[in-house]
């Protein structure tokens, strides 16, 4: 499996920016911790970016209409599986040249709601295995991954409190097995920290903000 804990390919680097990424099944609280982590980073003086796959380039917005049930094959049924893996491998890299690598350069820190590990956790499991970790060789890996996890239900009833439109991955039975996937790869890989997501908004954000602040280009108090 493509070790998470160490570069895959070298990049151009400003001096002390960092790349953080969030995970965690739909309705974890990813989109919203993104946000406030990167304020708190930008009130300590570091300039932050959030991010978010799929991303907002052209591979990205086809990604999302298709979640949303879009572009079904002629007989009515969903894009299979190992089309979806290979879609969300091209709007990786995009995301990467388009977004994430300029900033890095800049000093810009980036803080991500997904990336390399929704891939392994989420398309593994409606395509093979072996194919979606060689389809991720060759991309930076993140200097931290957060994983937040919570139980499948609570996730539910916050994506239902919030209004969400139902997508193709939010059935539970789904949901659970790729939450113990998840839970498979943090046990795996020393550069994922594990967030009880389903804590008080403040106290996951805090907790988020005490794992990135042993990065060794983050050696200051960021609480």
């Amino acid at each position: 499996m493509l070790p998470i804990s160490a570069p895959v390919l070298p990049r151009e680097v400003a001096r002390g920016a960092v790349f953080i990424v969030l995970e965690g099944i739909d309705g974890s609280g990813t989109t919203t911790q993104v946000e406030r982590v990167a304020v708190r980073l930008a009130a300590r003086g570091r300039r932050a970016n959030g991010t978010r796959e799929p991303s907002d380039g052209h591979v990205g917005r086809l990604l999302r209409e298709i979640l949303l049930g879009g572009h079904r094959c002629p007989d009515g049924n969903p894009v299979e599986g190992g089309t979806m893996a290979l879609l969300f491998a091209a709007d990786r890299r995009d995301h990467l040249q388009r977004e994430i690598e300029p900033a890095l350069a800049a000093g810009i820190d980036v803080i991500s709601d997904r990336y390399l590990l929704s891939s392994l956790a989420y398309q593994s499991e409606e395509s093979d295995r072996e194919w979606v970790q060689l389809l991720a060789r060759g991309v930076r890996v993140p200097d931290l991954t957060v994983l937040l996890d919570l139980p499948v239900e609570i996730a539910a009833r916050r994506r239902q409190a919030a209004g969400r439109p139902v997508e193709r991955y939010d059935a539970d039975s789904f949901l659970a097995r790729v939450a113990e996937r998840y839970r498979e790869l943090a046990r795996s890989e020393p550069a994922v920290a594990v967030v009880d997501g389903a804590a008080p908004i403040d106290v996951v954000t805090d907790a988020i903000l005490r794992a990135i602040e042993h990065l060794p280009a983050l050696r200051v108090d960021l609480g």
